[in-house]
């Protein structure tokens, strides 16, 4: 009966780890996500350089309006759902990206 219930515990354990883990970054998704959703893409989409060369435009349609912007910058508030939010920025040059940066 105890190795049932260690089980049954480690198993909860490990479910609940996973429902924290980077989630692949998907434009249909991303646009349903809620900001905690949103935040276990972000990192893939910072790694998978996704938005690398792409216009302002093809930002804003991929991922939506910035919380903030400049000319050469768009800032994006993400959330992870257990501590402050994390800053994504997305740095552009001659109008298309040229870097893309998540700051805590």
């Amino acid at each position: 009966m105890k190795k049932i219930i260690i089980v049954i515990l480690l198993l909860i354990s490990f479910s609940n780890c996973t429902s924290n883990s980077p989630k692949k970054f998907e434009t249909t998704k991303w646009e349903n996500a809620s900001p905690r959703e949103q935040g276990l893409m972000a990192s893939d989409l910072v790694e998978s350089k996704i938005l690398i060369g792409k216009s302002k435009s093809e930002v804003l349609e991929l991922i939506g309006t910035p919380n903030d912007s400049s000319a050469i910058n768009f800032h994006y508030l993400i959330e992870f759902g257990y501590m402050t939010p994390f800053h994504l920025d997305v740095n552009f040059n001659k109008n298309k990206v040229i870097d893309v940066v998540l700051i805590d």
